[in-house]
């Protein structure tokens, strides 16, 4: 399952219903002063290091070289990009 990061107001993210649909959400509401404020990089990665999604590759043992794994699943869903492309 891939993780998405969807961030607006909730109209916006109403747009993404078709997507979404049957899938499990959560949703934070931000406080309105925070609403228009630019989440940080810093912020992003630490709320993403919280929940657990940064680091979750840490223990396994299948992947010996985990950021060189991620660079050949890159490569290989980039090949499939550039194939469907034609």
């Amino acid at each position: 399952m891939r993780v998405q990061l969807i961030e607006g107001t909730w109209e916006e993210i109403q747009s993404h219903h078709a997507e979404l649909a049957g899938r499990r959400l959560r949703v934070i509401v931000l406080p309105e002063s925070e609403a228009t404020e630019a989440v940080s990089g810093a912020t992003l990665l630490e709320y993403l290091t919280e929940i657990g999604f940064v680091g979750q590759w840490a223990d396994r043992t299948d992947l010996p070289d985990s950021p060189e794994y991620v660079r050949q699943v890159r490569r290989q869903a980039e090949s499939r990009q550039n194939y469907n492309r034609g």
